[in-house]
């Protein structure tokens, strides 16, 4: 699947997941996933990682900062999404390589002059529901090592998470 038809598909299940909270979805969810106590925390993690349910998620995880020790329940989410984007990225390894080295190479030539900002950026799009290609591409990571990919999905999605709960709190 194309980047573009990648980025449709993000942008389909973030209207979707704007739709399943306004219905109060996410509360019943997140209620649920409580009564597992720091378990849930980790459990939303594993569905953070996955394109299609990240956006929804990122609302439930925030919910049970809110519900529970906000640091631990950030920790334990990204933590998850971590390990199960190390094995999803394992298990297509060879074919997100080449489109993030090709992709690299389109933004490349389109913002030469913005490449030092590229870095950040891709750090961004690991903590965000959108391709992981991209955030491949922008840190430049075209060969993925396993601990350097684990470190950094875990930092951007526990970066991600403090932001929005410091703007939202």
């Amino acid at each position: 699947m194309s980047i573009d038809k990648k980025l449709v598909v993000s942008i389909s299940f973030i209207l979707l997941s704007f739709i399943l909270v306004f219905a109060g979805i996410d509360k019943e969810v997140t209620s649920y996933l409580l009564s597992f106590g720091s378990a849930g925390a980790f459990v939303a993690g594993v569905f953070y990682t996955l394109g299609i349910t990240t956006p929804f998620a990122m609302v439930v995880i925030l919910e049970i900062m809110r519900a529970s020790d906000p640091a631990v329940a950030a920790i334990l989410a990204s933590f998850s999404a971590a390990a199960v984007d190390c094995l999803l990225f394992l298990m297509v390894r060879d074919a997100l390589e080449s489109s993030a080295r090709q992709l690299m190479e389109k933004i490349r030539k389109k913002f030469e002059k913005a490449s030092a900002i590229f870095p950040l950026a891709g750090l961004m799009v690991f903590g965000m529901p959108l391709p992981d290609e991209l955030g491949l591409a922008l840190m430049e990571m075209t060969k993925i090592e396993l601990p350097k990919l684990f470190a950094v999905v875990f930092i951007a999605k526990l970066l991600t998470l403090l932001m929005l709960w410091k703007a939202l709190v």
